[in-house]
């Protein structure tokens, strides 16, 4: 573990607070409520732009605000870099398990949470470090993986440039320099799915792009969002320029299109083909296993836009297949948005597992 760079100790109330920074270049942030019970709670960040400079995550501190008061120890951390990083936000994250205990002693009980990639973060290492965390809370967190996700989302860029073409900049596999998502790609998309309705319902009748929404609008923005996160992706996770997504042996499918509607769609949507390599960083970045010991207690948005609910059906997937199920509680929570529901309810959740690691005793739903 690299020991700490910088650090500035101070007292806030009665909070004992630790802040300092990691190399490379990561920042973090410990505090200690005077009346600490022995619990700790370390948290990961999601993703946050490629070019973003690293900071401490807002949703750090509502943690802080909230379990402070209660006993509970808050640690949490930027990562080393920006955009979408699995296994560096995996080492920080663990990291602030050693560097908490130097400064304040071992902590009785240490629960690990994460947001959006962050709660991918927080999946991995539950299942790689079981004996080290007596509870994970992923919040709307991208279950099923980098993968899946990262297919999900160039999937719909290939169907919309097969039904719209011409409407959206270079390709589901490569975009050219400078591109922006609102004036590039969201609004030239939703204009033209307004001006052509039909195909929006027969891509999220594809089996690979199951897009939420309770309505046509709502489809739209599920189908801009993940336009989006392709951008967003590309940016993020094509190592020397070679592209990840590979749909050359796709074959698209669909419960409801009628079969010959399907032919023409296998026949005429764009191939894109990846290096194996390329595909196996894909993998290891990262793709659980389900493999639980300690209890997780999963929050995830009834109409997630972002994260889809596949991804909880791929978790739920990966535990069963691992036996684990006992100790997996997936929690669906009413939002339209993406990590969008009242913090109150993170809060609740959190006490639910608490006391479900305590007891044994699995909570309602």
């Amino acid at each position: 573990m690299v020991g700490p760079q910088l650090e500035v100790s101070a007292s806030l109330g009665s909070n004992v607070v630790i802040e300092g920074s990691t190399g490379p270049g990561s920042l973090y942030k410990m505090v200690k409520p005077a009346n600490w019970n022995g619990t700790l709670l370390v948290y990961a960040h999601g993703s946050t732009g490629a070019e973003d400079p690293v900071a401490l995550p807002i949703v750090g501190e509502r943690f802080v605000n909230a379990l402070t008061q209660e006993g509970v120890a808050v640690a949490f951390s930027s990562f080393s870099e920006s955009g979408w990083n699995i296994k560096d936000g995996a080492q920080r994250t663990h990291q602030l398990n050693g560097l908490f205990t130097s400064k304040f002693g071992q902590p009785t009980t240490t629960f690990v949470a994460g947001q959006s990639m962050g709660g991918l973060i927080a999946i991995k290492l539950a299942e790689d470090y079981p004996t080290q965390y007596a509870g994970s809370l992923p919040i709307c967190s991208v279950a099923g993986g980098t993968r899946r996700q990262a297919d999900y989302d160039a999937n719909v860029w290939a169907l919309f440039d097969y039904y719209y073409p011409g409407v959206l900049p270079g390709n589901a596999a490569a975009l050219p320099p400078g591109v922006d998502w609102f004036t590039d790609i969201a609004l030239p998309a939703v204009n033209a799915m307004y001006d052509n309705r039909s195909p929006v319902s027969k891509i999220i009748a594809i089996t690979q792009t199951p897009v939420p929404g309770i309505d046509f609008d709502h489809q739209v923005r599920g189908i801009y969002f993940a336009l989006g996160l392709n951008q967003f992706f590309l940016g993020s996770l094509v190592p020397n320029g070679n592209p990840y997504f590979d749909n050359a042996s796709t074959q698209y499918t669909s419960a409801t299109l009628p079969a010959s509607e399907l032919q023409t769609i296998n026949a005429g949507i764009a191939r894109y083909r990846a290096l194996p390599s390329t595909l196996n960083g894909m993998n290891n970045n990262y793709t659980p296993s389900g493999k639980l010991k300690r209890p997780m207690l999963m929050l995830s948005g009834s109409f997630d836009p972002n994260v889809p609910a596949f991804n909880q059906a791929a978790y739920l997937a990966a535990a069963t297949s691992a036996g684990s199920t006992q100790f997996l509680l997936q929690r669906t929570l009413p939002s339209e948005y993406h990590c969008t529901y009242p913090f109150s309810d993170v809060v609740s959740a959190f006490h639910d597992l608490v006391q479900w690691s305590r007891t044994g005793v699995k909570p309602a739903t």
